[in-house]
């Protein structure tokens, strides 16, 4: 079994997304295919929230976590445009659907604690990019 936890980089896919974007090789096309078909499975929507917090922090909403200790979050911010952050937004607003999301149904069958603070931490990182895209 993999990583899991509630946090944006606790699981294995969301890492190997950190990876590829350290690397240069991450390519925003996983982002724009989480917004295609009727239901994004958990691999895409843990990447999803994975890019959704690289970009709270390349807006400089969010100090940068441990992970990201490889990232060059200024090159990464260079290459987002207002239009790539919406499509995160999208993205990531898509995980939280109950009826779409693989990821929103495997954490609402996990403990109801840690799948509110799961859900709350998602909509808080939805709501700060929100927020700072709209102004």
């Amino acid at each position: 079994m993999g990583a899991w936890g509630i946090g944006p980089f606790e699981n294995d896919d969301a890492l190997d997304a950190i990876t590829e974007i350290s690397e240069g090789t991450f390519s925003l096309d996983v982002v724009r295919e989480a917004l295609t078909g009727d239901y994004l499975e958990a691999p895409d929507g843990a990447v999803v929230l994975a890019v959704l917090e690289v970009a709270l922090v390349a807006r400089g909403l969010r100090d940068p976590a441990s992970e990201l200790d490889e990232v060059d979050i200024r090159l990464v911010a260079q290459q987002l445009d207002y239009h790539d952050y919406e499509i995160i937004l999208e993205a990531a607003q898509r995980v939280l659907n109950p009826v779409a999301s693989e990821l929103y149904e495997l954490w609402e069958e996990a403990e109801p604690e840690e799948f509110e603070a799961w859900r709350r931490e998602t909509a808080q990182s939805i709501a700060a990019l929100s927020e700072t895209i709209s102004d």
